[in-house]
């Protein structure tokens, strides 16, 4: 079975990184996959490791649905003004290939009128989606799962929440699918550090910067354990930190001067607790010294990339929302229905003063993604639906 998946991030991001280590587990004998980048970088390099085809095309074209409505209507715009029309030879090169291939997978929702597009040129064409978002509730979001639901065969859900929510954005119309949780292969490079720290508590964050992420409430974080007279605790952040347009605040202060979260922290007063990486390309060399990963996020998601790697190298999880399947507190991690900053900094001082109760939960954590997230499993998972969406398109 012949495979074209389409990633719009090329390895930028956690959704390229979950499907690079899922084909890298499927079965050769079975599927043979061919990979389009949007974007390219070191994903070229893992790919050719692993005997995967890659070509990267910038022109792919991709839209994210946003929260607010007029940010929507500029992005469109755009979108159809510019983004498409540019995209002209990237999609004379799809239908191109798409003669030679058995299926196609969209690795993201925002490919959603690529399949649009490609259904209406290639209507016996089997097409599948994941979902790896939860897009806006507005009449934006609403309209891209329905387009996606027409368009696509099936789809790949990487939790139960993310099949639950795109359903309810594209009521009325069937969603044939199936959830996968993503795969997690536990990567060690002796070329980056490794040796914990017993002195010091490693408090690590793994990705860019946006609000819904909540990653600026660590420096909330760092004023309560300044407050507590704690000096053990340490933030590393690895990501973009810069700031977007529309924050308010004094997030939205800094990022109107064009600056980052780091400048942020210098003005609470608490840079000193942390250190600012940028982009990292391998992360697991991080986690490889971490103690704890702590994602403080807005969006009641708390079963990202970064979380369940971070679990699967051994790295309890600090995060915020109801979903206890990888961070349950008290046993992988803290899991904090609504945030405290408070209540997350005394929970990191006594892990700090209790190095045996942090073994136990990198334990726990280890062992919960080895059971949940086998990539043999999942990938097989995966390449099951692709084969009975291909004997329906047949039939």
């Amino acid at each position: 079975m012949k495979v074209l998946c389409l990633d719009i991030e090329g390895g930028h991001g956690g959704s390229s990184r979950s499907l690079y280590q899922l084909l890298s587990a499927v079965d050769r004998d079975v599927v043979s996959p061919t990979v389009w980048c949007r974007l390219g970088g070191a994903i070229e390099d893992a790919y050719s490791s692993v005997d995967i085809p890659v070509e990267v095309h910038p022109q792919m074209p991709r839209f994210t649905v946003l929260e607010r409505p007029s940010r929507n209507l500029i992005d469109l715009a755009r979108f159809f003004m510019n983004r498409w029309p540019k995209s002209r030879s990237f999609r004379k090169g799809l239908l191109a290939v798409c003669d030679h291939v058995d299926l196609v997978h969209l690795n993201h929702i925002s490919l959603f009128w690529v399949a649009r597009w490609l259904r209406k040129r290639r209507p016996n064409l089997p097409i599948t989606m994941h979902i790896r978002t939860r897009p806006p509730k507005n009449v934006f979001g609403r309209w891209q799962a329905r387009v996606a639901s027409a368009s696509c065969d099936s789809f790949v859900h990487i939790s139960e929440n993310e099949g639950d929510w795109f359903r309810s954005l594209a009521a009325g119309r069937c969603v044939s699918g199936r959830v996968v949780l993503n795969p997690v292969h536990v990567l060690v490079h002796e070329d980056g550090p490794s040796a914990r720290n017993q002195e010091t508590l490693m408090v690590l964050c793994l990705s860019n910067y946006s609000f819904p992420r909540g990653i600026d409430r660590l420096i909330d974080v760092a004023a309560c354990l300044d407050a507590m007279g704690d000096r053990a605790v340490r933030f590393v952040v690895a990501g973009d930190m810069h700031l977007p347009a529309g924050l308010t605040g004094d997030l939205g202060d800094v990022a109107r001067r064009g600056g980052t979260l780091a400048d942020v922290a210098a003005r609470r007063g608490v840079a000193d607790r942390f250190d600012f990486l940028g982009h990292v390309s391998k992360p697991e060399q991080w986690l490889g010294q971490a103690d704890v990963l702590v994602k403080p996020t807005r969006e009641d998601n708390p079963w990202g990339r970064d979380i369940i790697e971070a679990l699967g190298h051994g790295v309890p999880v600090a995060s915020v929302g109801t979903y206890d399947k990888f961070v349950e507190s008290h046993r992988t991690g803290l899991l904090q229905k609504t945030f405290d900053a408070a209540e997350l900094a005394a929970w990191l001082c006594e892990l700090a003063a209790d190095r045996g109760r942090l073994d136990v939960m990198r334990k726990a954590a280890a062992e919960r993604i080895a059971e949940l997230c086998n990539p043999v499993r999942q990938a097989a998972s995966v390449v099951d639906l692709w084969r009975d969406t291909v004997e329906a398109r047949r039939r």
